[in-house]
Order: C-alpha cells, then structure tokens, then sequence
C-alpha cells in the first residue's frame, strides 16, 4: 500500500474537521483540528510535515485514534501554514515556533488536566518535535510520536534523491546568516519545496518555501544527541518503502540500546511509503499508548 505525498495530500483534504485556535505568545492565532471522543484516555498532539498542515492527509490519523482508542487528537498547523497565522513559511524567530509547541501543550494540560499528553509529528514534525525536547521547559509530556521523521541532513538517514529531491536549499543564506550571528537573513526564503503546481493550485493553505529560521526550527541540531537525551518513552514508526528516508538507518538512528525507556517502540510497518503510512499507523500509535498508560 504505497501513495505518493501529493494523492494522500488531495484525499486527506475531504472531510477534515475545523479548527479551533490557540494563541502564541506573539498574539499570532495557530489552529488545532480536533478529534476528540467523549471519554479520552489520553491526547496526542502532532505536527504535520514540511510545508504541509494539519489537514493535509491526517485526517485518517485523528479519526482513527479518537474513535479506535479513545484518544484525543490535535493536529497542528504551524504557524505561517494551513490556517494558522503568520507569514507563510516564515517565523520570527526559530524559538517562536517551539514556543508554540508550549502552547499547544499548556492548551491540552488546560482542557485535559488529569489526562497524559503526547507530542508527535511526521516527517519534519517530528525533527520540530526533537529541537523542542532542546529547549528549556516545564512543559513536559509523557512520551513523544515519531511518524516517517525526518531529523534533518545531520542525521544522515535521508535517501540520495539526486538533483530533483523534495526540496531545494540555498545554502549561501543559512551561511550569512550564521556569520551574522542570527542577526541577518533569517527572513530570506532558503528551502524550497518541489510540490506540482496543481497540488499547491488545489490547496492553497499549502507552503512552497520556508525561510531561515522556519528550517531552522524543523531541522535537529545535533539529532543524535537530542535523541539521546530523551528520557521519555519513544514510539516510532517508519514505512520499509519510505522513498525519502532510509528505513534502516533510522531504525539505527533510533535504536542505541539501553538509554531509551523500556516502553519505547522502534518498528518498521512493512508495504508503506512516507505517505501512506499515514493511513494504518493510528492502529501503532493507539495500541503502544494504551500500554504506555
């Protein structure tokens, strides 16, 4: 069962529900689509992928835990995507968008007091998850979701995608922006996402680039000790046809032995692809947290 980013993208789109919306620190008004049972056991709160939203093929996730598993489910659009505010693809700062991740969570211990609260993404959402892990909080969550992740080129677990990958980068901007010490360039549009034109024409709540310090805030650090330092349990998914990110290595990547929980799950789903996999891992997700409870 394989699809390609752009068909689960276009199916993902019907039926979604609508937002409800939260408040940055800046003022800046973010939306979460909620999946919310009568009863939850648990929240999951998850980011989408590079240049995508909430919206765009989670659907599937956020109904299949809330009804399957009594989960409640947020799925985020990053500011400057989807319907939230802010310019697209762009952020203040790279500490205001995992400021917003704070957000999200104080927003859910608020509606949820007594519940767990998860924090998860797919693709790049899961490298912004893994940078928020790095910055000083007291926002802390019971475990963390890593969907298809995509830690960013330090890790080395991406695929070799020649000249025509799924995106672009201009690296002379992230330099100047280095030797200006964050002052400069951190606007300037650097990656460029290479979606076909008439998925961007059907939805325009999507992003075609994303600024200096959007990447930033998305791309790990130093993924392989910010992974190491989690001392949460880890549930982790990857499809064994994902045609971005190299399965093995990341199932590596993610496995150093003793230092993770003894909760944590490292698997790879067998027949899907870095899209699909969006369509049966609600099954994963929602039977390891009812364990970890």
């Amino acid at each position: 069962m394989t699809f390609s980013l752009n068909e689960l993208i276009s199916a993902g789109n019907e039926g979604i529900t609508s937002p409800e919306y939260i408040y940055a620190t800046d003022g800046v008004a973010l939306a979460a689509r909620p999946y919310v049972p009568e009863d939850p056991a648990a929240v999951l709160i998850f980011y989408h992928g590079g240049g995508a939203h909430g919206g765009a093929g989670y659907h599937h996730l956020g109904t299949g835990l809330r009804d399957g598993y009594q989960i409640a489910v947020y799925t985020l659009d990053i500011r400057g995507h989807g319907m939230s505010g802010g310019r697209r693809g762009d952020s203040p700062s790279t500490k205001q968008v995992w400021k917003d991740v704070s957000t999200a969570i104080e927003f859910a211990r608020s509606r949820y007091p007594s519940l767990p609260v998860f924090l998860g993404g797919h693709s790049s959402g899961a490298g912004l998850v893994l940078n928020y892990l790095s910055m000083e909080s007291d926002n802390e969550v019971s475990a963390y979701v890593f969907v298809s992740p995509n830690f960013g080129f330090r890790s080395e677990n991406s695929k070799s995608r020649g000249s025509k990958g799924f995106s672009s980068v201009n690296l002379r901007y992230f330099i100047l922006h280095a030797l200006s010490k964050g002052l400069l360039y951190g606007h300037r549009r650097a990656v460029h996402f290479n979606y076909p034109r008439e998925v961007l024409e059907n939805d325009p709540r999507m992003v075609d680039c994303y600024t200096v310090n959007m990447a930033k805030a998305v791309t790990p650090f130093s993924p392989h000790e910010q992974f190491n330092c989690i001392d949460r349990p880890v549930g982790l998914w990857i499809g064994s046809e994902d045609e971005l990110i190299d399965p093995e290595k990341v199932i590596a990547f993610a496995s150093p032995g003793e230092s993770l929980s003894p909760l944590s799950q490292i698997v790879m789903i067998k027949d899907v692809n870095h899209a699909s996999i969006l369509l049966c891992v609600h099954e994963k997700i929602g039977s390891w947290i009812e364990y970890c409870l």
